[in-house]
């Protein structure tokens, strides 16, 4: 079918410049021809540095870090240091919070690891106490029943809350990372010092009974101190080893002078490790504790605003 305005059999291009012509021609793209299959082969010299060359720059292609972080305002990369560092509110106020339980839960479980190390030290005195109504003679048995074990069940009861209070003044679990070669060292220096005290109480009595003087007290935490060679005289002056000063506000379990002398130096150093170790807690907690004040006081302040001082303080 011919069109409206001449023949569609014309040439138009017959009809352009030669000039132009030949410029047309060589800059007309080539037409595409397929080429056969080929089979495989090795790679040719030419072909081989180049694919090595290629092979850097697909690794580097995606790097395994993105250059700008996630969180920040400036796609460019603009104080990219800056943004790395930064955490969004909420992510820091859960981190605070996960901070805040970890020493609650620190703290419940101290008391039963110690308990649980303490029982492991006297497990030759539990073990007394436990098969004294089932061992000896009918009549070492009746006697048990009759008396309850006391004297087994004493020396079991002061060697258990004695032991756990050497525990608490060498520091035993008061790290938050659990090491546990500290930690089995520490139990039997704990260990270690109870006996002592056990042995100097036996050379008191035994000097006693001879009508000797008693040995030197010596103290367990510090023996490089200075021993004491006679009992203080002062009246209202106990004896402590060490030279251990009384703290202000300290409470211990009994009144000192029911105590002996190690007991009431032993008293003394679990007393400031406790207070230590509150410091530790508290440090450890202090920056959910200070967020918690500051929401506070914002709180107190919009109150303020509102309500006026007297009721604004009272709600909030």
């Amino acid at each position: 079918m011919g069109w409206f305005w001449g023949n569609s059999n014309d040439d138009p291009v017959k009809k352009l410049d030669p000039d132009l012509r030949e410029y047309l021609e060589h800059e007309a793209p080539k037409k595409y021809v397929p080429t056969t299959s080929v089979p495989s082969q090795g790679p040719s010299k030419t072909d081989a540095p180049q694919a090595q060359s290629s092979q850097p720059k697909a690794s580097n292609a995606e790097p395994s870090e993105p250059a700008v972080p996630s969180a920040s305002l400036f796609p460019d990369g603009r104080y990219a240091h800056l943004w790395k560092t930064y955490k969004p509110p909420q992510e820091k106020e859960a981190s605070e919070q996960k901070t805040a339980e970890r020493v609650i839960e620190k703290y419940k479980q101290r008391g039963d690891t110690v308990h649980r190390a303490a029982m492991e030290n006297c497990a030759l005195e539990h073990e007394d106490l436990t098969y004294c109504f089932q061992t000896g003679t009918w009549q070492k048995r009746l006697q048990a029943r009759v008396t309850l074990c006391s004297e087994e069940n004493a020396k079991f009861s002061r060697c258990f809350t004695t032991q756990a209070k050497f525990l608490q003044a060498l520091g035993y679990a008061s790290s938050f990372e659990w090491d546990g070669e500290k930690e089995e060292r520490i139990q039997m220096h704990a260990d270690k010092l109870y006996h002592e005290m056990l042995d100097y109480e036996q050379r008191v009595d035994e000097a006693q009974k001879a009508g000797l003087e008693p040995p030197p007290l010596t103290s367990l935490f510090n023996p490089q101190a200075e021993p004491q060679q006679k009992p203080v005289s002062k009246p209202g002056t106990l004896e402590i080893p060490g030279g251990e000063k009384i703290p202000a506000g300290f409470k211990p379990s009994k009144p000192l002078a029911q105590l002996t002398p190690h007991e009431r130096e032993l008293e003394i150093r679990a007393h400031n490790a406790q207070l230590e170790q509150q410091k530790l807690y508290v440090q450890e907690a202090s920056p959910f504790m200070k967020s918690q004040e500051d929401a506070r006081n914002k709180r107190r302040d919009k109150a303020v605003s509102w309500f006026g001082e007297t009721i604004g303080r009272w709600v909030t």
